[in-house]
């Protein structure tokens, strides 16, 4: 799993930038001060990521995601529910709209990551409640 710092260095390797660099748009003067962030001897206030997020032209949100981030797609949760959805669409003999799809999806991905089963007998009910 990668950290801040991770996706930090990264775009600052992308972008040819230093420690020097980026300094400034975390209200420090020296490379020796974002050093320590770097190494995980001090932690950076949330304005400071903010600012640094700006300077490297990405979001906050990819900056600090920890991998459990829902910006983050799991491939094989969100095939699994749109196998459910299809399974279920089959078995109601139901045809969604591409919106009704759309929000069953978005549900059922949400309900998977936070922890909880999904499977055919909740897809249908969803179905029932989305297409009522």
């Amino acid at each position: 799993m990668s950290t801040w710092i991770d996706r930090a260095k990264k775009e600052m390797k992308r972008k040819n930038l230093t420690q020097q660099d980026i300094a400034p748009s975390m209200g420090k003067s020296t490379r020796g001060a974002i050093g320590h962030y770097f190494t995980g001897r001090s932690e950076p206030k949330l304005k400071q990521l903010e600012n640094l997020a700006t300077f490297l032209d990405v979001s906050l949100s990819w900056l600090i995601a920890d991998g459990k981030d829902s910006a983050v797609v799991d491939d094989d949760t969100l095939v699994l529910c749109i196998e459910l959805i299809a399974e279920a669409e089959v078995l109601a003999k139901e045809t969604l709209t591409p919106l009704q799809m759309a929000k069953m999806t978005a549900y059922l991905y949400r309900v998977a990551k936070d922890g909880k089963k999904i499977n055919k007998t909740s897809a249908i009910e969803l179905m029932k409640l989305v297409t009522s």
